[in-house]
């Protein structure tokens, strides 16, 4: 024991011993650190299925061939004889309207030619006690006719007054949809404000955001700034106008709400655009970015769809405006056009009565030639008559499908309006179908060909209802929109039994490449080495080890794995380092 105890004295005294055990405790040190920082790994499992490439755009549906037909004259709208969706064939009498006077004319043309032939045909016969009676009967035809004159003008006055009345009130229920309107939009600015204002004050976003193009971020804020005044101003406008009613007020309140509408859908877009540009950070990752823009994009269409809702009140109540005050103007014309109708048929009757007068005396050749000059007025009259009616009817042009009838029976039609204000009546599709054309990034252009198939939605039926469409046409050359390079490519939408319109927003999804039973990992999973060698890492007791792997299609599920892995096995997806 005293030996023992000996040698422990001298070799605590030695340096080498105490040098060994400062090593070991170093090394027990570091053993205990390594062991407490040890990393954290999330993995994913390799799966199996259908890889599927797409390029998604929206675009506006539009028909391949369309024809507007129009009335050439102007007034009421008495007929319709058809209603979209229906096929017609070239020639159909498709619309009518109340010609007014004209009809009129036309009847007592005829009847004129007629009076005007029969007398001609009794002179050269003779004068008879039969010639006598047909023109008492011919006097009695111009009395009912002008009787017929008066009644009719009298029932025109009571109508044309009714129909100013129907078109006050026109007015002011569309005054009142328009305040709601403006009430109803002005609550979606001030949450699109929020949400950008939450994405600039983002401090895990700042260092990345925009950082592809500062110039969007810069847009993006100095539209902000723009807009929470203009917004003010609009709620401001908005309450004047529905305190006093006044049509000068909820004009400038509408012009105050669209301008505003306009600046917070300029901050949306500009914003998206920053978020575009940014890149993601462990602090601020690629999900958290997909959730902004998504924001982004639910503001960008709630904006949309409320400058869309505004303009259509705003047109609606213009457009009661100015039917009143065409059916006023037209009410002055189809009167003094009635009465013209009734001072006609006087005249008619009038000249009845000569002609049964003339009847009784001898006949003379310059009788002869009188009675022959009324039967060429009368069917030149006649003539005149049909031509003007024609200008009120709508016949088809050519065989076809009816798209839009933009009209109702009773409605006004071109009455105080420019041709360019003037709706279409109808509009025929005569041959080919609807397509959507689309602006396409040129990051994604280069997987379109065509032929590809598309699965197209329209907002009008949502998205659970799909129809099926093609790529016709990719064009070649490039256009530029807000300095990012886009191409136009054209999808035919097929024939479906819905019934579609033109106007209506697709949403198309093109669909580029597919492989079926294809293994694939997420994109973030696989990594790539300096020589371009690409690699996952997979969990051996508990450490990350590297495989090699070979990819192939780069798909909306993931990348394809060609080689390296099997169904199953688990890749690591995120590292989290202690």
């Amino acid at each position: 024991m005293k030996w023992l105890l000996n040698n422990l004295k001298k070799l605590t005294k030695s340096k080498l011993f105490w040098l060994i055990v400062i090593i070991i405790a170093v090394v027990i040190i570091i053993l205990i650190t390594r062991s407490e920082e040890k990393d954290e790994y999330i993995t994913e499992k390799v799966q199996k299925g259908t890889l599927t490439q797409t390029v998604s755009e929206t675009g506006e549906l539009q028909a391949a061939s369309e024809i507007d037909l129009n009335f050439k004259g102007s007034g009421t709208i008495t007929e319709i004889n058809i209603q979209e969706g229906d096929e017609v064939s070239a020639g159909d009498v498709l619309a009518r309207m109340d010609a007014g006077p004209l009809e009129v004319q036309v009847r007592q043309a005829r009847a004129n030619l007629e009076i005007a032939r029969a007398n001609l045909n009794r002179f050269l016969a003779g004068a008879s006690e039969e010639d006598i009676k047909v023109s008492r009967e011919s006097v009695n035809n111009a009395k009912i006719a002008y009787e017929n004159a008066k009644r009719d003008h009298t029932a025109l006055v009571d109508k044309l007054e009714s129909d100013i009345e129907t078109y006050k009130k026109a007015v002011s229920d569309a005054k009142d949809n328009l305040l709601i309107t403006l009430e109803t939009v002005m609550t979606y600015p001030d949450h699109s404000l929020d949400i950008v204002k939450k994405i600039f004050e983002d401090d895990d976003l700042e260092p990345r955001f925009s950082v592809r193009n500062f110039q969007y971020k810069d847009n993006a804020s100095r539209y902000f700034d723009l807009a929470e005044p203009v917004v003010e101003r609009a709620n401001i406008a908005l309450d004047k106008a529905q305190q006093s009613l006044e049509a000068d007020d909820i004009e400038k309140a509408v012009d105050e709400v669209s301008t505003a509408l306009d600046h917070v859908k300029k901050t949306l877009d500009s914003i998206f655009l920053a978020l575009t540009a940014s890149t993601t950070s462990y602090y601020f990752p690629e999900s958290a970015l997909d959730a902004y823009k998504s924001s982004i994009r639910a503001e960008q269409t709630t904006i949309d769809n409320a400058i869309a809702s505004l303009n259509t009140a705003e047109q609606t109540w213009n457009n009661a405006k100015n039917n009143l005050v065409a059916a006023k103007n037209n009410k002055e014309l189809q009167i003094a056009n009635s009465r013209s109708a009734v001072d006609s048929a006087l005249g008619s009757y009038n000249l009845a009565q000569a002609q049964l007068d003339l009847k009784k005396a001898a006949p003379r050749p310059v009788d002869v030639a009188y009675y022959q000059a009324q039967v060429d007025q009368a069917q030149a009259a006649l003539d005149l008559a049909l031509v003007n009616l024609d200008d009120y009817i709508i016949r088809a042009p050519t065989e076809g499908k009816i798209v839009f009838v933009n009209y109702d029976v009773g409605e006004q039609f071109g009455v105080g309006l420019t041709t360019a204000e003037t709706k279409p009546v109808i509009t025929i599709l005569s041959k080919g179908d609807f397509e959507i054309e689309v602006d396409v990034p040129e990051s994604d252009i280069v997987k379109i060909q065509i032929g590809n198939p598309a699965v197209i939605t329209l907002d009008a039926y949502g998205e659970d209802v799909k129809f099926d469409g093609q790529v016709v046409f990719v064009d070649l050359a490039e256009t530029n929109i807000q300095d990012v390079v886009y191409y136009k490519v054209t999808v035919t939408l097929e024939p479906t039994d819905k019934e579609i319109k033109s106007g209506m927003t697709a949403n198309v999804d093109i669909l580029t490449k597919e492989k079926q039973d294809a293994l694939f990992v997420p994109v973030r999973a696989v990594k790539e080495d300096n020589k371009d060698n690409k690699y996952v890492e997979i969990l051996s007791l508990g450490e990350p080890q590297r495989v090699d792997v070979k990819t192939g299609l780069r798909g909306d599920q993931g990348l394809e794995i060609i080689s390296g892995l099997s169904e199953n096995q688990e890749v690591i997806t995120y590292k989290r380092e202690n």
